[in-house]
């Protein structure tokens, strides 16, 4: 029988469920990351639309340049070959040079930059030509109207000098021009009147050049036909230059933008839908994770056996001595092909550290403490770490978790054999279980193996 030392030691099963929760917690990092990394490689998917993205910036502020109260935009109006950004901005003015029109498939919007400034809409209640700050004349009319339960503004305007026009429109047309204006924006009061959203301006078979609908309490754009002038409300917050990623409608996205001077160009690019990617994140983690754990609990549970074991240095166990936790061995032969007296004294220490709590073997320091040392080279020390590791294995039944390495002590290599408490209920020694009792290796007595036996069980 053995003493309230060695039974306070921890029992078998708790250090399997130690192990079982290391190796869950090892599973669900190895799930996380794989996750992560799913992420990562969905989202640079759309690196070649990004970069085509900052392509169009770039083109279009090369294409632009703003001195004193005007801007000259004549060259990129008329580049219709090339993909446009979504917005462009006139920073200094707060002018929307261009923005995404209204489809049927609902174009990309970013939403904070989809309001307009009412107060400017508002002073078109007549028609009146505005000659705008990137130099282009337009006819603009606006009026109140209904969207269901909103109260929105509708204002709608008509190119009369414009570089992307082939001819200018004469003042003897204006007449002509303002009755078109008035009947169209009247058609879409009443056509929105009914319903919560109206038909983008090519299907409505306007005949002006644009069109848009914004909400005249909120100054949010409901519709946005083709492109006229407008002016973002002075609260808006522009976007910094740079990558901001963007959710809209359970949809991400990523803004790409850029600045030259006081002209801002931003565009949306699709990466796709959030539920997709959290789905197919969330699957990437539970089967990384699930694999994870069957493979850390088929070849890896020695090593986290090890993982955090509770055992003194090197230089606590030369200043305490041999103990519950600590045995000395003056040395042990390199040779794989030869077993004694002592390889057997070896194997006990380390089933009995195995069966009753963690422990360390030095080999290299007498029973006294004295640090005697081993003279090996590195073959030698490779040799004598496979003979440890394979006279465990071949003698010591189940294998009990050991880590061999070899520490210098001024000047002076011995050999570390750390022994964690094993998960196993009993680790026997060509047959015979041995348990630690103090600074001795004891074999143990059937009322000890009961006890193991059934510390394991519960």
């Amino acid at each position: 029988m053995l003493d309230g030392s060695a039974r306070s030691t921890a029992r078998p099963l708790s250090v399997r469920r130690h192990v079982d929760s290391k190796i869950l917690h090892f599973s669900l990092s190895i799930g996380a990351v794989a996750a992560l990394i799913t992420g990562f490689v969905y989202i640079a998917s759309a690196l070649p639309n990004v970069r085509r993205a900052k392509q169009n910036n770039s083109r279009a502020l090369v294409e632009m340049s703003c001195a004193g109260e005007t801007c000259d935009t004549s060259w990129f109006t008329r580049d219709w070959q090339s993909d446009q950004p979504d917005y462009v901005i006139d920073t200094a003015k707060l002018y929307l040079i261009a923005f995404p029109t209204s489809t049927e498939e609902d174009a990309e919007h970013f939403t904070p930059l989809d309001y307009f400034d009412t107060g400017f809409i508002e002073k078109f209640r007549q028609p009146v030509s505005y000659n705008t700050p990137d130099g282009e004349v337009w006819r603009l009319y606006s009026r109140e109207a209904k969207m269901g339960n909103t109260n929105v503004e509708i204002c709608i305007g008509y190119a009369i000098n414009a570089p992307w026009k082939m001819l200018e429109t004469p003042p003897a047309l204006f007449e002509r021009v303002d009755t078109t204006l008035k009947r169209e924006a009247d058609d879409l009061a009443n056509f929105s009147t009914t319903k919560e959203s109206v038909p983008t301006g090519s299907r409505f078979g306007l005949s002006s050049d644009g069109f848009v609908i914004v909400d005249a309490n909120t100054k949010h754009v409901k519709v946005a036909g083709p492109w006229l002038p407008a002016f973002l409300p002075s609260n808006t917050i522009l976007p910094t230059a740079g990558y901001q990623f963007y959710v809209r409608r359970d949809s991400l996205y990523l803004l790409e933008t850029d600045r030259q001077g006081r002209l801002l160009a931003a565009s949306l690019v699709s990466i796709g839908s959030l539920w997709w990617l959290a789905a197919l994140c969330g699957v990437v983690f539970l089967g990384m994770s699930l694999l994870a754990r069957v493979l850390s609990r088929r070849y890896l549970r020695r090593y986290f056996a090890l993982l955090g074991i509770q055992v003194p240095t090197l230089e606590e166990a030369l200043r305490t001595g041999e103990g519950q936790r600590v045995e000395f061995k003056r040395g042990l032969s390199d040779d794989e092909t030869k077993t004694g007296s002592v390889d057997t004294e070896l194997l006990k220490s380390i089933a009995a550290f195995a069966n009753t709590n963690d422990g360390v073997i030095l080999i290299g320091v007498d029973d006294a403490g004295h640090v005697k040392g081993l003279d090996l080279d590195f073959k030698q020390r490779d040799r004598l770490e496979r003979k440890i590791h394979q006279l465990a294995r071949n003698r010591i039944k189940p294998t009990p978790p050991i880590q061999v390495i070899f520490e210098d002590l001024r000047g002076i290599t011995i050999a570390r054999i750390s022994v964690a408490r094993g998960e196993a209920p009993l680790y026997m020694t060509d047959g015979v279980v041995y348990l630690r009792q103090g600074s001795a290796d004891v074999q143990a007595q059937p009322d000890d193996l009961t006890r193991l036996v059934a510390e394991f069980a519960f």
